[in-house]
């Protein structure tokens, strides 16, 4: 049976069990199994995950600064990728600081990439807000889907995917992304997204842009402007996009249309050099290309994740 089926069974079993008791407040030393969350709940402290922590639809999680949440590998459907994961269907408030991160990770002695599924944000009709988040050893850190987030001054290192998202009201501003084999995963190119001001190398493909391959309605509009279509729906600039070891952006198949990346440093001014970091109509004549002119011609200073703010007394 295919692993998204399996999870969708999962899924649904679990939204049938009692909601978890005491759900109000959760500090110290918590050990959740297959849980749903239906009423606002406060994480700090350290949480072990062992299964799918579900946010219900009418609930807030919130995970106050200095939280581990600890994700423990279980592979039920044993196709390598741990299934634990926490779901957010309602709203997910997880803010930490520059000195007091909120660290996502294994919960296993010898951590790997894949030991857990992910944070996954998904049909929620709230506002999410991750800041100063750590997301280590994942099948994916985090993905938003069908939902609004802004995600600032987070790290993403040691997972396969740092973060994936397709329709979604995005923002990603301020993150380190490194160390992943994809960093930015955008599976369905519906906006509006804006990736800026982040810190993106070291990883074995920076930007991964894929289409969704559905029918997509006042959304792409090829052949009739002459624009490239992610203006005003994907914003790719400001950022620090340099030195992945395969391909700094790459566009995956069926991905036909040019797409304006403008104003980002590349790790240099060469053209030429820049043009054999992508993966577009350059390599692959199906694909459309990637207008990366104008550039910045030193790295931007202020991307990443940002220091604390000292006050002088």
């Amino acid at each position: 049976m295919p692993r998204p089926l399996i999870k969708l069974i999962i899924a649904a079993l679990i939204l049938c069990l009692p909601p978890a008791r005491p759900a109000a407040a959760t500090a110290g030393y918590i050990r959740l199994g297959d849980t749903v969350l239906q009423q606002d709940t406060v994480w700090s402290g350290i949480i072990v995950v062992d299964g799918v922590v579900v946010v219900g639809r009418r609930a807030r999680l919130t995970i106050t600064p200095g939280t581990v949440v600890l994700f423990r590998r279980r592979d039920i459907n044993h196709d390598g990728v741990g299934d634990s994961e926490l779901r957010v269907l309602g709203q997910l408030v997880a803010q930490g600081s520059a000195e007091r991160p909120i660290v996502f990770k294994s919960g296993e002695a010898h951590p790997a990439p894949q030991d857990w599924s992910y944070v996954l944000i998904f049909t929620s009709g709230k506002v999410n807000t991750l800041s100063y988040c750590q997301f280590h050893d994942a099948f994916s850190g985090l993905q938003v889907h069908f939902s609004t987030a802004t995600v600032s001054d987070c790290l993403f290192s040691g997972n396969r995917e740092g973060i994936r998202f397709g329709r979604a009201k995005l923002k990603l501003r301020h993150n380190e992304i490194s160390g992943n084999q994809i960093g930015i995963r955008f599976t369905r190119m519906e906006g509006p997204a804006e990736i800026r001001d982040n810190e993106i190398h070291d990883n074995r493909v920076g930007i991964f842009l894929v289409p969704s391959g559905q029918n997509i309605v006042d959304f792409f509009d090829p052949g009739r402007t002459g624009r490239p279509w992610n203006e005003g729906h994907l914003e790719i600039t400001g950022n620090n996009l340099h030195h992945n070891f395969e391909y700094n952006l790459k566009l995956g198949a069926k991905q036909m249309w040019d797409l304006r990346i403008i104003n980002n440093w590349w790790g240099g001014t060469r053209p030429a050099s820049i043009e054999r970091s992508i993966f577009d109509k350059r390599r692959d004549p199906d694909l459309g290309r990637a207008i990366f002119l104008p550039l910045a011609e030193k790295p931007f200073p202020e991307a990443g994740i940002r220091p604390p703010v000292v006050i002088n007394p």
